[in-house]
């Protein structure tokens, strides 16, 4: 046994592992929402309910941990080379992350129980030790499609500034986001399926009045969405965030328009 590791098999250490890991996932589970816990519903709240549900990956977890450490592990006469603990932190994920599999299709009515979903789900479950953001955000993003017969796609949307030539038609479809520049208005929207950008003199609040469509939504100071064009939402009331089709540009929602934003998000558009 090499001693720099004899902690790997110290009772403190598997009671501490087994704990921390099961109140850690709790944890996981409340603050990203991965897997679809929260049915990708934007207004989602912690009621006591969903954090009972949620608390019964606690004692899963932990179980089976206790039962690794404790039953299995024994039976590999305190092994501490790097080998062992590589082949042995690969079987935890994928024992544990098989319980919890297995107890998130308990608790939703065994919709994803297929093995085809099984590697993916341990996946992700490993990158709770690394932090890999990237993969937890599309988890966490809530991809937005049009509602059929909702928008009219052909529809010209005709933006009119102070000048007298300043002028722009541009299709629905075509439309992406207006941004506020100064005394100016930023046009953002698809010219040849190339994303373009045209200037007119206005405020966004003279603009606002002049449109007639209400899936032209102001939903921060600075900017007015084409709700035909959001890809996605993200984050919560307090932080809510719209990634727009065809653009990098992260749009935020100022907490006086979210209530505004989120129900005409329903209205024209279905959650995925």
């Amino acid at each position: 046994m090499d001693p720099e590791f004899n902690f790997f098999h110290s009772s403190r250490y598997k009671w501490v592992l087994s704990l921390g890991y099961g109140i850690f996932l709790f944890l996981f589970l409340l603050a990203f929402l991965p897997f679809g816990v929260n049915n990708y519903d934007p207004q989602h709240s912690y009621t006591l309910n969903f954090l009972l549900e949620m608390s019964f990956f606690i004692p899963v977890t932990i179980l089976v941990c206790l039962l690794n450490e404790f039953g299995i592990k024994r039976f590999f006469n305190n092994n501490t080379g790097y080998p062992f603990i590589i082949g042995w932190t690969l079987w935890s994920f994928i024992s544990t992350g098989g319980a919890i599999f297995t107890a998130y299709n308990y608790l939703g009515d065994w919709h994803d129980w297929q093995w085809s979903s099984f590697p993916a789900f341990v996946l992700n479950l490993s990158t709770i030790f690394y932090f890999r953001f990237r993969i937890l955000k599309k988890e966490y993003d809530a991809v937005l499609t049009n509602l059929m017969g909702g928008i009219d796609e052909k529809l010209m949307i005709h933006f009119k500034g102070e000048g007298v030539k300043d002028n722009i038609s541009i299709a629905v479809s075509d439309f992406i986001f207006a941004q506020a520049q100064d005394n100016y208005i930023e046009l953002h929207y698809l010219k040849n399926d190339t994303l373009s950008k045209h200037l007119i003199r206005s405020s966004l609040s003279a603009l606002q009045e002049q449109l007639e469509q209400d899936f032209l939504l102001r939903c921060h100071r600075s900017f007015l969405i084409n709700l035909y064009n959001v890809h996605s939402i993200k984050g919560n009331q307090k932080d809510l965030k719209i990634n727009m089709a065809y653009s990098d540009v992260i749009i935020p929602v100022s907490r006086t328009y979210v209530a505004d934003t989120l129900d005409r998000l329903k209205q024209y558009k279905r959650f995925q």
